[in-house]
């Protein structure tokens, strides 16, 4: 029986290693909001094609069984072509994912990252964090000038990132493919190359082996789960701009995004949105204020094809976890109550007196034993 049972998983295996590709999570975006909160200027230079080579209209989540590695799949309106002949197969889009696994304990869990620019020197003061070998940076949460270095948004308390993937364009040694995994026990982030990113007709495609994202916590999945939430984040690449991000200031120019006359202290202080297109509404976008940047919620993704309750000798089974908490609250409560009470209470005595009592008659039978008495008396006396 036993043996049996072995055959059938090397069966089942085998089957879905021959399947190769299954698609696991995905999701659509509504088509032409890529103009950030609504009103931005794209840059006017025409490679940019007006704007919707920054249109994304479909997001997958996909399973490579062969490889053991999840395929994260962005597929534009326009991609554009590669104009400046990038080694990933596209020159202006820089896509940043950010996955919430469920669990608490990043520092910088509710903020956008990047990657610096060698010329953009060392930032990171405060509670930043920052990855010298590879350049990755985070912002002091409370500090908002650093946010101009970064796509400057803010994500959801309830739903704070662990896993951050980013991918853009390629040449030589500068990239911004890197994929990072914030240690939610530990407070800390690790960050390691992606192997492969590459275009495929008017889509952006990244290799994540699952390796490269372990679980930092118990109940944590390296594989994904109905539960995991989404921050998809579209802007403009530039090798030569802050973070590797086009500039945006006031005013559209050749290369620069517009963002509005009325928003030039956004611009200054760091809380405009360096976004174009989001996955989800690109309303949350328009919350920023100048003291204050955009804070997004994250997305849900729809199940693909892969089997929920599936078990091979890679994918362990995939189910949703509850977590059930339970809070005991103890409360002891002391009251000293100090009264003083006058009671008058009125109260009627009844008193009785007991009297002697004698019967008529026993007055008589006295008088006659009396009377008796003296007549014996008077008899003995005369005897003598």
């Amino acid at each position: 029986m036993k043996s049996e049972k072995i055959l059938l998983a090397v069966i089942l295996a085998a089957l879905i290693y021959a399947q190769g590709l299954f698609t696991v999570q995905t999701a659509t975006d509504e088509s032409g909001d890529f103009q950030g909160p609504g009103w931005y200027s794209l840059p006017q230079n025409p490679v940019f094609k007006n704007g919707s080579v920054f249109d994304v209209t479909k997001f997958e989540v996909l399973y490579n069984a062969s490889a053991d590695a999840l395929v994260f799949r962005i597929t534009f309106a326009d991609l554009g072509g590669n104009p400046w002949g990038s080694e990933t197969g596209f020159s202006l889009q820089y896509v940043l994912i950010y996955i919430s696994r469920g669990f608490p304990g990043n520092p910088w869990g509710t903020v956008s990252c990047t990657i610096l620019r060698p010329d953009d020197g060392n930032v990171a003061s405060g509670n930043a964090f920052f990855d010298e070998a590879t350049r990755f940076f985070c912002p002091d949460p409370a500090n908002l000038t650093q946010y101009k270095y970064t796509p400057g948004v803010r994500f959801s308390s309830l739903a704070p990132w662990d896993v951050a993937i980013f991918i853009g364009p390629k040449w030589g040694n500068e990239t911004v493919n890197f994929v990072a995994v914030a240690d939610v026990t530990g407070g800390t982030i690790s960050v390691s190359p992606l192997p492969q990113v590459y275009a495929s007709d008017n889509s952006i495609i990244a290799v994540v082996p699952r390796k490269l994202i372990p679980p930092t916590t118990r109940l944590m999945s390296d594989f994904p789960q109905p539960s995991w939430r989404y921050y998809v984040l579209v802007t403009s690449y530039d090798d030569y701009g802050p973070g590797r991000i086009r500039p945006f200031g006031p005013m559209a120019q050749e290369w620069t995004v517009g963002v509005g006359t009325a928003n030039a202290s956004a611009v200054l202080s760091g809380t405009v949105p360096r976004v174009l297109d989001i996955l989800g509404l690109n309303t949350q976008l328009a919350t920023f204020t100048a003291e204050a940047p955009a804070t997004l919620v994250p997305q849900m993704l729809s199940w693909g094809d892969f089997p929920l309750a599936y078990t091979t000798t890679t994918v362990n089974r995939i189910l949703p976890v509850t977590v059930t908490r339970t809070d005991t609250l103890t409360l002891t409560e002391t009251e000293t109550v100090t009264t003083t009470q006058v009671n008058v209470v009125t109260q009627t005595v009844r008193e009785i007196v007991e009297r002697p009592y004698v019967d008529p008659i026993s007055y008589v039978v006295l008088g006659l034993g009396v009377i008796a008495g003296i007549a014996g008396a008077l008899v003995a006396a005369r005897r003598r």
